[in-house]
């Protein structure tokens, strides 16, 4: 039974009188001072304030307290027994259990005071840094207490903690690149779950989408080598997907391939750095996507480009990996449901947002879909540019052909072909799902799920350029068709303010389709045909949990379990035919640990183990050390680290055996199943950023990359010899083990400042790169330089914004040092084939192509119509109209081995228009 307004604990009190005069030998004037009172109490449940004021009355004592010091506390309850107790002890128990103190005056009088153990008593504190307009979690954001000297980085979830806080009241800020300071005021209870969720408003509207390549001005180490918010709208310089590329005017080891739009980091090939869709992979089949845009932009919210050094985290792979996030909300947040649609000289996109309530969740729901412009819009310079790589290469028809048999045609590779009528068709179909609801602080539902449908085919004749009235020689067909569907469902989960949770499950599948045809009219028996049909499907599973264990220590550790499953048919008259099919389940276990080495430097350690299901186990283990200066009139930042990388799906690509083919190559995936090599490669990077003040901004990378194992189709096993022509059956027979290497850096000096009002940004950037690897069967064992490697790359970009809504932007690039002169089918066909004799492709790397150079303009008008939003952009790529060659075919000129080099150029000038409403 609980006390009401008096103390019903008190069973017994035996008190003595005040003062006793002693006996004593002295003079009666002489007294011994008093002695205090002693207690006999039991306090039994009771109530702070009733206990104090119990003994002060009963023992007599001047006891006086401050409510602002008890504070909640004065509800708390008590417990303390004695018997014959001085009044100090009982006090100091009563104290003792409210967590408060005492303290003794010189006057006699007792005072209450705060406890030291209260007041030293640590308490967690976490949250997540989100996106206030999408509710996307946002990494690298600092946040610092104005009473903790050292501030903290929110991880990739966008969540943070603060192990060890004394209780109390707390400014906190928050920063992020690109967005508005959040500063706000919070108080920090033991007895409290202290969890917040923060939201950060973005400093303007960002243009989707948002690419991540390096870090910004300002942000932290953590994002060397991966990325942060790039925070500029102009960044983009987009005029549709193949004029520029958006947002990557100059990134760090990044180039992008001419001809196909590939991107290749630091080196490496573009099968080695995948792409990911909110964590789904997306196994580009076709060399053809990187031009017309894997996805649609409208659906995209970010690009995360993470390159040599990732985390164990991030996955296995041999070069690195670029992250799409799906664009959820509007960029401004809006309650109320938005509509956007853009148009460009390939596609049309349109998305759709919306507000959604599921139970006690807010959130948002998206949809959004592309559809292809081509038979409209398709820019003539692109269609000429692909018309003429279509025309027939003399030297490869009549090698691969065997059409020279037929009469009048022996000098088949004397002709000089050029194109007569022909039909380019390229198509593209998307269709984008995704939404994210939350639940208070603590839970996050992400769900996502995708279909595209992309094809291109060519179908038309060529005849000898040199006599526009001959009639066509011969008709050919080339066409190709790829879907992807994907879809993942992921939890986020804040356990308590040391630990989160993120749980996903995610499902895709890929799948190519090529059929190809070339006829000589004057003897149509006489024919070529090639098909192809390869995809790949993937299942896996994923939880990972974000630990605190201490103000210094971070944890992330995690476990995924995949299974992937691959076909491959292949045929055509060249190279042998291959049947095969596999399913592969494996599991990984990873975790990483980043630990506060002061407070401006930090060690992260990661390890990723995988185990195949033949039983074969990888152990990749991982190290970095960074450190930075965020504050202060010269920011710095660097990053180096190094490790073990390994790659358990992997790309090839088998050359077109189509002479007239605008695709150069098909591409399919194999999982590895213990029976063929696993990519495996060392990395060591650096890099860093410098801003000394002024709106400068200096940065630079470099990269070191060891692949002591490479799988790579072997075109060396796929001539017979016997006449048989037995299919393949067995990844082991066509993939062989190769080897290579890779080294390089860049530098990039930045200025952003502001001419006579004018807002102005300009950037010089100079890459280097060296890389070289065997290839299985060909060029004698010697190491060669990669086709798609740019040993020197000059880039100059600027921007400029002359009047409110108008950005003005230019982009000047050069290259040089290009290897493999030629088409790459003649390598790839004839580099270990019986007829290969009197080609000149001994060694591609010594076979070199001219020099790239152009210069390319863009303007943008933005202009905001009530309700509405329109931007209006105009590009014009290739200013100067230049040549630049993309490669060379071959012509016989003379008897023997005597050859024409024939240039297949890229486009030439080309002007673009786009349009985007938003509403």
């Amino acid at each position: 039974m609980r006390p009401t307004g008096r103390v019903l604990g008190f069973i017994a009190a035996t008190l003595l009188p005040a003062g006793v005069a002693a006996q004593s030998s002295r003079a009666p004037s002489a007294v011994i001072e008093a002695q205090p009172p002693l207690v006999s109490v039991a306090l039994i449940d009771v109530p702070l304030v009733e206990a104090l004021e119990a003994l002060s009355q009963s023992a007599r004592m001047n006891l006086v307290w401050q409510a602002t010091t008890l504070g909640e506390k004065a509800s708390r309850r008590i417990a303390c027994r004695f018997t014959n107790a001085r009044p100090e002890d009982v006090l100091g128990c009563i104290t003792r259990g409210a967590g408060l103190d005492y303290v003794r005056l010189s006057s006699g009088t007792y005072v209450v005071i705060p406890g030291p153990e209260s007041a030293l008593a640590p308490t967690s504190f976490a949250g997540v840094v989100v996106d206030a307009a999408t509710g996307a979690p946002l990494p690298a954001a600092r946040v610092q207490l104005a009473e903790v000297p050292t501030g903290v980085l929110t991880q990739d979830d966008g969540g943070f903690a603060f192990p060890a806080l004394r209780p109390g009241r707390y400014a906190l800020t928050v920063r992020a690149v690109g967005y508005r300071p959040y500063r706000t005021a919070l108080a920090v209870d033991p007895r409290s779950r202290n969890t917040v969720r923060l939201p950060m408003e973005r400093a303007e509207a960002f243009v989707r989408p948002i690419v991540v390549n390096g870090i910004r001005p300002g942000a932290a180490s953590a994002e060397l080598g991966n990325g942060t918010l790039a925070d500029r709208a102009g960044d983009r310089l987009l005029a549709g997907p193949a004029t520029f590329l958006p947002g990557v005017v100059a990134p760090l080891g990044v180039a992008r391939r001419d001809g196909t739009g590939d991107l290749h980091l630091q080196g490496g090939d573009v099968g080695e750095h995948p792409w990911r869709l909110d964590g789904i992979p997306l196994y580009d089949v076709t060399a053809l996507s990187g031009l017309l845009g894997m996805v649609s932009p409208a659906a995209v919210e970010r690009m995360t480009v993470r390159r040599s050094g990732f985390r164990a985290s991030h996955g296995s792979f041999a070069s690195g990996v670029i992250d799409l996030d799906h664009a959820v909300a509007p960029p401004d947040g809006a309650g109320t449901p938005t509509a956007e649609v853009s148009v460009d000289p390939i596609a049309a996109s349109a998305r759709l947002s919306s507000p959604v309530r599921l139970g006690q969740g807010t959130g948002h729901v998206m949809v959004a879909g592309r559809t292809g412009l081509w038979q409209w819009t398709a820019p003539s310079p692109m269609v000429r540019a692909l018309r003429e790589w279509s025309v027939p290469d003399p030297v490869l028809l009549a090698r691969v052909s065997g059409f020279t048999a037929l009469p009048g045609h022996e000098r088949l590779d004397y002709t000089e072909f050029g194109a007569r009528i022909g039909d380019e068709r390229v198509s593209l179909q998307d269709v984008h799902a995704a939404t994210r609801v939350s639940w208070g602080v603590a839970h996050q539902l992400d769900a996502s799920a995708f279909v595209m449908a992309h094809g291109v085919a060519y179908d038309g004749t060529a005849g000898d350029a040199t006599s526009a009235e001959a009639a066509p020689m011969l008709h050919a067909t080339d066409d190709y068709a790829w879907r992807t569907a994907g879809g993942q469902a992921a939890h986020r989960w804040l356990l308590g303010t040391r630990v989160r949770q993120h749980v996903q499950l995610r499902a895709s599948s890929h799948r190519l389709q090529h059929t190809g045809g070339m006829r000589m009219l004057a003897a149509p028996a006489a024919a070529l045909s090639a098909r192809e049909d390869n995809g790949i499907t993937e299942l896996a599973a994923l939880a990972e949990w974000q630990v605190t264990v201490n103000a210094h220590t971070q944890l992330a550790l995690g476990t995924e379990l995949a299974r992937a499953s691959s076909h491959l048919d292949l045929g055509n008259r060249v190279l042998r035919p291959i049947a095969f099919e596999t399913s592969v389940t494996r599991g990984t276990a990873f975790g990483d640990a980043t630990i506060a080495l002061g407070r401006r430097h930090h060690l992260e350690a990661g390890l990723r183990v995988t185990q195949l299901q033949s039983g074969r186990t990888y152990a990749e283990p991982r190290l970095a050390l960074r450190g930075e200066r965020a504050g202060g009139p010269r920011a710095w930042a660097w990053r180096i680290a190094g490790g073990g990388y390994h790659q358990f799906v992997n790309q090839f690509d088998v050359a077109s055996t189509m002479p007239v083919a605008f695709v150069p190559s098909m591409r399919f995936w194999l999982p590895s199943d213990g029976t063929t090599p696993v990519a495996q490669s060392w990395h060591l990077a650096t890099e860093g950023v410098l801003r000394p003040g002024g709106g400068w901004e200096v940065r630079g990378e470099g990269y070191g990359r060891w692949q002591p194992s490479i799988p790579m189709f072997d075109y060396g096993v796929m001539y017979d010899t016997t006449g048989v022509n037995a299919p393949l059956g067995e990844a082991a027979s066509f993939v062989a083990r190769s080897d290579g290497r890779a080294v390089g850096g860049g530098v990039r000096i930045i200025r952003e400042t502001s001419v006579r009002g004018v807002e102005v940004r300009s950037e010089l950037a100079y890459d280097v790169g060296s890389a070289a690897r065997r290839f299985p069967s060909r060029f004698g064992g010697v190491l060669q330089p990669p086709s798609w490697l740019e040993p020197h790359r000059v880039l100059l970009a600027g921007e400029m914004r002359p009047l409110p809504g108008v950005v003005l932007a230019g982009r000047s690039r050069a290259v040089w040092g290009r290897p493999w002169a030629l088409r790459q089918a003649y390598y790839d066909l004839f580099g270990a084939a019986p007829m290969q004799g009197g080609l000149p492709i001994a060694m591609p790397g010594a076979a070199g192509r001219p020099a790239v150079f152009d210069l390319d303009l863009a303007a943008s008008w933005t202009r905001g119509i009530g309700r509405s939003r329109v931007e209006v952009g105009m590009s014009v790529t290739n200013v100067l109209d230049r040549q630049n060659v993309l490669d060379f075919g071959l012509r016989r000129r003379g008897e023997a081995d005597d050859y024409a080099r024939v240039p297949r150029v890229l486009p030439g000038r080309q002007i673009a228009f786009t349009v985007q409403l938003r509403r």
